[in-house]
């Protein structure tokens, strides 16, 4: 949900006690609340929560990351365990330490003994360590081979890999857990939407839900329950409509653990607050806003630090890779990275010699800059058009001559680092039809959602994870009862077509076979009606997206096959996820066919090779009759 929220004043306000138009805080608005949660639950945080999907790693002898873990008030915490799982290993005899610190603090050093191995290391948190809800971790590692300069140290060939199933366990009084923010903060990862009926009118609240809560991994679900005894394994999101004006979110419980209610007349409004950049507001339990407004202007440009890029400093000897991960989604719509331009500072050699920085761009490399100076640096790097996608990665590859060795000193390290002010110089992108991740970018500041009467209420299970793929994490539901009324990006779920649109596939022409590049029959009849189908079309709103759901079982995505649309503007989805995803334009890979509605078009492409057959036929009659009446000419004026 990228808008602001721009009744920042109102908010405040209210947080005052003032009674204002924009908020409704008194008690005659909101429902009773249910009881708290009682008992003390484990909670445990892994870190491919936070982002380490695929660990964490060092090689030798060096490194160092800091990352933060969501905790609760240190009021609710009973006791805290951090526990960290790793691989190790070497190919020459080496001292090795892992040191774990925990709020700038150390508090355990292991050693990493053996030549391979695996160990958890079990560093209890101390009181006091975690601040304002996260715990702050620092993990370095290093270590030495040999005090002989002849040797480097690189060569003892040594890794630690830390597990992205290491976790922080929190042990939280769940009563204490009493304002949204906090339950919000703590929740488990997996969320079950318990909705006051499955109409139409509760679909924007599950779909931004399903957007927020990562459903294209399969972390939402509808209804369902947590019976792990004291683990607390899955979040309850509970939302219903009522009379009160705008949304509401207060701290319920549900199986005796904490949970979240909505409601209000836009149940979907508490969630946008809590997924807001006003988030802490939330700490207000019942707050209601009933707007969201305050799009942001578009900006030429998006900084590294605007894009949420982590420090990125490292010692550099030999070579070094800086990593940065951006979506599209987190640009202003309808733009495109066109340039990049890097701020890089590193320090000379003792030598004087400097480093060489190249730059790639989703695995392609984009160019390479010297940098002789040991001041910062601007270096300018040009984008090519068709290189970014949904999911971007920009790496920073920085290498300097190894000076070190001859017996004289150990190999040095100098500190390099990519300076937050580095920037992304943004252009007009393609128009936002050409291409699902442009659609998904085109819905950040907002997508109303439509559905047929009737339609919705079947479609849950392809809904939700359709979100995740189609909708930003942050965007803006709404729903509305017509297409007509909708403002902005939309999405259309029904049988049929929107009013005006000309979809790449239609059913409401009869029978409809799809067919691969070369004719041959890919879907059709009862197999084709089983799919579902996601179309990017236009109308006199603009441009949007429908969705057809199949008769046969909904995707199941999950963290190791999730469900993602990005190139193409037509998707084909059955229960293993996406079957493919294509243009329109690209007749050359698939092609439609109506066997029910018969036009010049379908005839010619039936009877090809008759025709081309025929063809032939006809100019070769032709061509002999020219040449009879040529040889006849030349004959004549012989003879005569």
């Amino acid at each position: 949900m990228k808008s602001a929220l721009g009744l920042f004043t109102a908010l405040l306000a209210a947080q005052l006690g003032g009674a204002l138009p924009a908020l409704s805080q008194s008690a005659g608005d909101a429902p009773a609340v249910q009881s708290r949660a009682t008992e003390t639950l484990r909670r445990t945080v892994r870190f491919d929560e936070i982002g380490f999907d695929a660990g964490i790693e060092f090689r030798q002898l060096s490194g160092e990351t800091t990352f933060f873990l969501p905790a609760a008030r240190a009021e609710a915490i009973e006791g805290a365990m951090l526990r960290i799982e790793l691989e190790h290993g070497e190919s020459l005899k080496t001292e090795r330490f892992l040191s774990v610190a925990l709020a700038d603090r150390v508090v355990k050093v292991a050693s990493l003994e053996g030549s391979s191995g695996r160990m958890t290391v079990e560093v209890p948190v101390p009181e006091g360590a975690i601040t304002g809800g996260f715990l702050k971790v620092t993990l370095g590692y290093s270590g030495a081979h040999s005090e002989q300069l002849c040797i480097d140290e690189r060569a003892s060939g040594d890794f630690v890999f830390i597990r992205p199933s290491s976790a922080l366990e929190l042990y939280v009084r769940g009563g204490e857990l009493d304002r949204p923010l906090d339950v919000a903060r703590l929740m488990p990862r997996d969320k079950r939407l318990v909705l006051d009926g499955q109409g139409p009118e509760m679909l924007p609240f599950a779909m931004m839900a399903g957007a927020a809560y990562d459903a294209e991994f399969g972390a939402v679900r509808v209804g369902g329950s947590d019976a792990g005894g004291r683990e607390w394994t899955s979040a309850a999101l509970v939302a219903g409509r009522d009379e009160a004006r705008g949304g509401r979110v207060e701290v319920t419980a549900l199986d005796g653990r904490p949970a979240l209610g909505f409601g209000g007349s836009d149940p979907a409004l508490g969630l946008a607050l809590l997924e807001s950049e006003w988030q802490a507001l939330a700490a207000v339990d019942g707050l209601a806003p009933v707007s969201l407004d305050g799009r942001r202007d578009a900006s030429s440009e998006v900084t590294f630090a605007e894009l949420g890029a982590p420090k990125l400093r490292q010692n550099v000897v030999g070579s070094s890779t800086f990593t940065v991960n951006f979506s599209t989604d987190a640009l202003p719509a309808g733009t495109l990275p066109k340039r990049l331009e890097l701020l890089v500072a590193a320090a000379n050699s003792a030598s004087g010699r400097g480093v060489a920085v190249s730059v790639f761009v989703n695995d392609a490399m984009v160019g390479s800059r010297p940098l002789d100076s040991a001041e910062p640096e601007w270096m300018e790097f040009a984008v090519p058009a068709g290189l970014i996608g949904r999911d971007n990665q920009v790496d920073i590859l920085v290498q300097r001559q190894v000076e070190g060795g001859g017996c004289r000193y150990a190999p040095q390290g100098y500190p390099t680092e990519i300076l937050p002010q580095s920037r992304f110089v943004l252009g007009d992108g393609p128009a936002p039809g050409e291409d699902f991740f442009l659609m998904r970018q085109a819905f950040r500041e907002g997508v109303t959602v439509v559905a047929e009467p009737g339609v919705a209420e079947s479609a849950w299970s392809l809904l939700l994870p359709l979100a995740g793929a189609l909708i930003p994490d942050r965007a803006t539901v709404t729903g509305a009862a017509q297409l007509s009324r909708a403002e902005g990006p939309f999405i259309y779920v029904g049988d049929n077509p929107p009013a005006g649109s000309d979809p790449a596939v239609r059913f409401d022409q009869g029978a409809v076979e799809i067919l691969d590049g070369d004719g041959g029959v890919m879907f059709a009849g009862a197999g084709l009606e089983a799919l579902s189908f996601v179309q990017v079309v236009e109308t006199e709103q603009g441009a949007g997206i429908w969705i057809r759901p199949g008769n046969g079982p909904a995707p199941e995505p999950s963290r190791s096959i999730p469900l993602q649309l990005d190139r193409g503007q037509l998707a084909i989805l059955d229960q293993d996820g996406l079957v493919l995803s294509v243009a329109r334009s690209r007749t050359d890979l698939l092609q439609i066919r109506y066997p029910d509605q018969t036009d010049l078009l379908q005839l010619l492409a039936k009877y090809r090779p008759w025709i081309v057959g025929a063809a032939w036929l006809a100019l070769t009659l032709l061509l002999i009759r020219f040449l009879q009446g040529v040889y006849r000419k030349r004959r004549d004026s012989s003879e005569g």
